[in-house]
């Protein structure tokens, strides 16, 4: 069973991890993010700021629950510093 990498837990991020478990629900998934992975909608970034909302307020799931959603792991707080690809498509 291969696992699958998604790097970004932003709306790309999750939009691609939810796509994937409606294709294949039992390959390990991880997503790894140098933020907190939780999830927000980002375009409702400039209303908070005007009505003085915190970035917590603005959390609709957090990342246990996004995980939990999607049965995967999400590596938060955790930078990639380079990506070997012969090792990702020769293992």
């Amino acid at each position: 069973m291969n696992q699958v990498v998604i790097i970004g837990a932003g709306l790309a991020g999750y939009t691609l991890a939810k796509e994937f478990r409606k294709l294949d629900q039992k390959s390990p998934l991880h997503i790894i993010t140098e933020d907190d992975g939780h999830f927000y909608s980002k375009p409702m970034l400039s209303n908070a700021l005007s009505k003085k909302k915190t970035a917590e307020e603005l959390v609709t799931t957090t990342a246990v629950e996004m995980a939990a959603q999607l049965n995967a792991t999400i590596w938060s707080n955790t930078r990639v510093k380079n990506i070997d690809s012969d090792y990702c498509f020769h293992t």
